[in-house]
């Protein structure tokens, strides 16, 4: 069976990057509480005050966190600013992963959520096999368990954590509907309905 696409190009570019604010927004999303600000402020290089202050407003607005690859100039200059850094000496590629995962934990504690792993995958298992035997479209699948996640204060992963998930759903209870080979159709098995 060819791997299905539950979001076209473009919809899994824009998922996968930081979202994009108008200046109103990024005035909302980057006005940080005293403790984010002092936290920053502790940090040793400006690559991770600044990449720990974006990835506080990116995760405040989507409940994700992105590759810094996906950091917006205009948020990058308005987050320095703020914070009296000086964006053009700043090589936000020197963000290390290890500092990267300890930043994510303290913003997810912050804000009172908990990581995808081990929390959100067992919660989307019975809420997609829930939705694929409505026969939802896996495209509206998707955005539910996005929101699911929001609405249960667990990090949204990527977009092929997600996916993977829906796809392996549907088509196990795809096979289960599947006449046998003899021709005659039988009704499927308990098992099918299972969420493991």
């Amino acid at each position: 069976m060819p791997r299905m696409n539950i979001l076209n190009t473009v919809e899994q570019e824009a998922f996968e990057s930081a979202p994009v604010f108008n200046s109103f927004q990024r005035k909302q999303y980057f006005d940080f509480p005293q403790a984010i600000q002092q936290a920053a402020a502790c940090l040793r290089t400006p690559a991770n005050q600044l990449c720990f202050l974006l990835s506080c407003g990116y995760f405040k607005a989507s409940k994700r966190f992105f590759p810094t690859r996906t950091f917006h100039p205009r948020d990058v200059e308005y987050v320095a600013g703020w914070t009296g850094l000086q964006p053009e000496e700043i090589k936000l590629d020197s963000y290390p992963k290890g500092t990267s995962s300890r930043h994510r934990e303290f913003i997810l504690d912050f804000y009172g959520f908990k990581p995808f792993r081990p929390h959100g995958r067992p919660l989307l298992a019975e809420e997609i096999a829930r939705q694929v035997r409505s026969q939802i479209k896996p495209k509206v699948i998707f955005w539910r368990c996005v929101d699911v996640l929001m609405r249960e204060k667990i990090e949204v992963p990527g977009y092929f954590s997600v996916a993977a998930q829906i796809l392996r759903r549907s088509r196990a209870i795809t096979k289960c509907w599947r006449p046998p080979s003899s021709g005659r159709w039988t009704p499927p098995r308990e098992r099918c309905w299972t969420t493991s």
